[in-house]
């Protein structure tokens, strides 16, 4: 459902409520996750973020995916630096280098573990901000408190047209199995189709 471009100043709730039609028992409201970041000021100014030499040069190396920057900005890299700590980072860097030779991709990401893979931001038109991913406890606890507001399911997703994951659901949401196959191919959209929310609404038995 197309929304107006949301600002720092809104909020998460409110946003909802402006935004989303009348729910039916049984919904599950879907969430993206950057907006949910973004709307409860969880977003990180990037100028706070200062890359040292490693991010510098790891930055340089990350050859990301069409439409995306990915860690190739060093911000962002110095970031997952800051998260999960050099020695880390700098495995992960050895080994994608060890086996990037032999056709084996994505090996940095899934060392570095998720905050690596997650991070977003840094990009028009929010290159001014992070976005650290959700921890699955704090996507759990969000689900659950707007579940409590909305009286319907809380998921909050990311996805992308490469596929995507469940970050939480509330206790009435629909499964994350059904979820991810219910948004295959990326329904909600990318930043031009102003899609952050979507609904999720079983078909009548009648």
């Amino acid at each position: 459902m197309p929304t107006r471009w949301f600002t720092a100043a809104d909020d998460l709730h409110a946003t909802l409520l402006e935004s989303l039609p009348l729910l039916e028992r049984g919904d599950t409201v879907v969430v993206s996750e950057k907006v949910a970041v973004f709307l409860t000021g969880r977003a990180v100014p990037i100028d706070a973020v200062q890359p040292g030499r490693l991010a510098h040069l790891l930055a340089r190396a990350v050859r990301p995916r069409p439409g995306s920057r990915g860690l190739s900005v060093p911000e962002k890299m110095q970031f997952v630096v800051a998260e999960i700590g050099r020695p880390r980072v700098i495995v992960a860097a050895l080994l994608s280098a060890l086996t990037r030779p032999f056709g084996f991709a994505g090996v940095f990401y899934r060392v570095a573990g998720p905050v690596a893979r997650d991070v977003d931001g840094g990009r028009p038109p929010y290159e001014h901000l992070v976005f650290p991913p959700l921890t699955a406890g704090e996507s759990t606890e969000l689900c659950a408190d707007l579940e409590a507001w909305l009286g319907v399911g809380v998921a909050i997703v990311d996805l992308n047209d490469y596929g995507g994951t469940v970050r939480g659901v509330s206790p009435q949401a629909a499964a994350p199995g059904v979820l991810l196959a219910v948004l295959a191919g990326n329904l909600l959209g990318q930043r031009s189709t102003s899609t952050p929310f979507g609904i999720v609404r079983r078909l009548s038995d009648r």
